[in-house]
């Protein structure tokens, strides 16, 4: 058996060298599905390119090569590439749903929306209803529009009342609403169905902090955060300023120079431009008022520090 083996591998019998070749399409899929488990997505996209040449209508292809434009941030060819899709198969659900994100992604936000309203008129096979309902409203939320994102997420609480996120989302429309006795209803909420809810303990943890009210529980609620996040650079922020707010300027500026790191947000920056201002460590409380300013131009208040430290000095 051993020598038919080898003669058979040396010499490939008359039936083997009559297999059918395998197309080209077929060999730059195979290479493409290869770099895609490898992670290496342009080599993937590029090969599935090479397959559409020959092969233009495979439903796979493009929707592996549309995968492959989001994951490489080409938004442009990736809602082309889902459009395509849904012209051979105007029912494919993830299709559809992706092409959403797309233009989301984009800003193309009433035509993103308008992919969710199609999905939802029909019986949905691959998607939850919840999921898109999710979407529908952190879309409202990007767009600013946060009567109609409330709107979604009181549907989603009125469907599934145990739902933790949702009250988390409501939170955060009534705290940017100005609305804090409400946002602290739904975060409290939120935690009460999901106490290891770690956005929902830190932002009721930085309420609390920004109206100067229960900074003892403040500090808990966002140590909390921090023991299911550690490395959460927002969370690190909340800590700082419950600190701050405390009077405790040194505890403060540790955590907020620890933020700072992990996190470059223009709030954090203005906090420990506050921290540095009450440690009379001037330079760097202007420097950080600067940095803060260059990141987010609309924070007027910021300017308006910066002119009474320069008349302080």
């Amino acid at each position: 058996m051993t020598v038919f083996f080898i003669f058979c591998t040396f010499f490939p019998c008359a039936e083997a060298s009559k297999a059918p070749r395998v197309s080209s399409s077929y060999q730059h899929y195979i290479e493409g599905l290869i770099f895609d488990n490898l992670g290496e997505y342009e080599l993937a996209k590029d090969a599935y390119l090479k397959a559409t040449k020959t092969d233009s209508q495979a439903w796979d292809l493009h929707y592996r090569l549309a995968l492959d434009y989001v994951r490489l941030k080409d938004f442009k060819n990736a809602e082309r590439e889902f459009r395509f899709l849904l012209k051979i198969r105007p029912y494919a659900e993830r299709a559809r749903y992706l092409l959403a994100l797309v233009c989301s992604y984009r800003s193309k936000f009433n035509e993103a929306a308008k992919q969710y309203r199609i999905l939802l008129e029909r019986p949905l096979l691959e998607i939850s209803e919840l999921y898109i309902r999710y979407s529908l409203g952190h879309l409202h939320i990007l767009k600013g529009d946060l009567e109609n994102a409330e709107s979604e997420y009181q549907r989603i609480i009125k469907d599934h009342p145990g739902n933790s996120e949702a009250h988390f989302y409501l939170g955060y429309i009534y705290a940017e609403a100005s609305e804090f006795d409400k946002a602290i209803n739904e975060f409290s909420r939120s935690i009460e169905l999901n106490s290891n809810n770690a956005a929902a303990l830190n932002s009721l943890s930085y309420l609390y902090a920004e109206r100067e009210i229960n900074l003892d529980e403040a500090f808990s609620l966002v140590k909390k955060a921090l023991e299911i996040e550690p490395s959460n650079g927002a969370y690190l922020d909340t800590l700082g300023w419950v600190y701050f707010k405390k009077g405790d300027f040194e505890n403060a500026r540790r955590y907020l120079e620890n933020a700072a790191v992990l996190f470059r947000d223009a709030e954090i920056f203005d906090h420990l431009g506050d921290v540095y201002l009450e440690l009379e460590m001037f330079d760097k409380a202007k420097k950080n008022w600067k940095i803060a300013l260059e990141m987010d131009p609309t924070r007027k208040q910021i300017k308006d520090k910066l002119k009474q430290l320069k008349r302080r000095k």
